[in-house]
């Protein structure tokens, strides 16, 4: 009976310390566990790390913004009513019957969606806030035919008037060398878009205030 003891604390011992050596140890001071569900191996998630990266990326990126556009009282006047017309009317199962369905940027078309989950961190503050932007961070409006040089695109925010232009912003395609991010740096950011012009034979142009 005795001997049957021992062999069986033995077998423990050793059983723990297999499973140690498979966890993947960060250094922190706030460790939280993660079961892995497609292999035997425990892993150890740093929350506190994870989110310093995010904080460290998100001030490094809003040191590279460039300076706001002010929009002039003619400028935000027609943007606004641009928005009066452009603000979504009728059911999400037809866009097409939406105002401005279509925007054409780069000779590419654009097409309007009704919702989406995409998102994008703009190079600049949006000049109008509106339910689209928040700052420099604005949701996913139209998707762009692929069938170009230019590759799949999508246009983010809603479009404006600046300097006798309509412009909306589009996704392009990001580098690490655009920040100086201190570490440990990292990004969950889905899309990063710069301001574009919308071509200037594109209908958006026709728009004048009633009084005009």
């Amino acid at each position: 009976m005795k001997k049957f003891i021992i062999i069986f604390i033995f077998l423990s011992c050793n059983t723990n310390q297999s499973n140690i050596e498979n966890i993947d140890i960060l250094p922190t001071t706030t460790q939280k566990i993660v079961n892995n569900t497609t292999t035997t191996s425990t892993t150890i998630f740093d929350e506190e790390v994870h989110y310093l990266r995010l904080d460290n990326f998100k001030e490094a990126w809003e040191r590279t913004l460039k300076d706001p556009k002010g929009l002039s009282e003619e400028e935000r006047e027609l943007t606004e009513y641009l928005y009066s017309l452009w603000t979504w009317k009728g059911d999400k199962w037809t866009p097409e019957n939406e105002n401005f369905y279509e925007l054409k940027v780069n000779g590419q078309i654009c097409r309007r969606i009704w919702s989406s989950m995409g998102y994008a961190w703009l190079d600049e503050l949006h000049p109008v806030q509106n339910i689209f932007t928040d700052g420099y961070v604005v949701t996913e409006r139209y998707v762009c035919d692929e069938n170009s040089d230019y590759g799949r695109k999508s246009l983010f925010g809603a479009p404006f008037y600046y300097q006798d232009k309509w412009w909306i912003y589009q996704d392009y395609q990001f580098s690490w060398d655009q920040i100086d991010c201190n570490l440990p740096c990292g990004t969950s950011v889905q899309y990063f878009a710069t301001r574009v012009l919308i071509d200037l034979d594109d209908d958006i142009y026709l728009i004048k205030l009633p009084n005009n």
